[in-house]
């Protein structure tokens, strides 16, 4: 699959089991390793998610692990979140490298600036005109889906 915001190619992300909890099920998640825009795929023909553009201030959570030190903000990097293995934005990886609940705030005087600097590389990535609301093309859903309207 041909990344829809970039136009370099994604790779294709394994779903685990069904979820338990009343969430829509995925049959097909895809992860551009580029802009790290994701596009997921319903059972049901249509059923399309590709979220829209976040800033850099709202795109990532920190990452927590016992292997960091408490004192530096990493952000968690979402690219290696299915390849067994968590890691920062700046390449730090062990198996205990997982997102926390909390968001990472590349502003804050703690910030790790490595993962800072990333950050601005893949926000720099997504082109201008695709950016903001209602620049990614949603088809809507068939009307017997369980997946709300994008």
């Amino acid at each position: 699959m041909t990344c829809d915001v970039c136009g370099h190619e994604m790779r294709r992300k394994p779903v685990s089991a069904p979820p338990t909890d009343g969430a829509v099920p995925v049959r097909e998640r895809w992860f551009c390793r580029w802009c790290y825009a994701w596009t997921e795929l319903g059972h049901d023909p249509g059923e399309i998610a590709r979220p829209q553009y976040e800033p850099m201030t709202r795109r990532w959570e920190r990452a927590r692990s016992p292997e960091l030190p408490e004192d530096v903000g990493h952000a968690y990097d979402v690219a290696y979140a299915h390849e067994g293995v968590g890691a920062t934005l700046c390449g730090i990886r062990d198996d205990s490298v997982s997102a926390s609940p909390y968001p990472w705030v590349p502003s804050r005087p703690d910030t790790c600036p490595a993962c800072r600097d990333v950050a601005t590389v893949i926000d720099g990535r997504w082109p201008v005109e695709m950016r903001g609301s209602g620049k990614r093309i949603h088809p809507a859903p068939p009307t017997v889906s369980r997946w709300p309207p994008f």
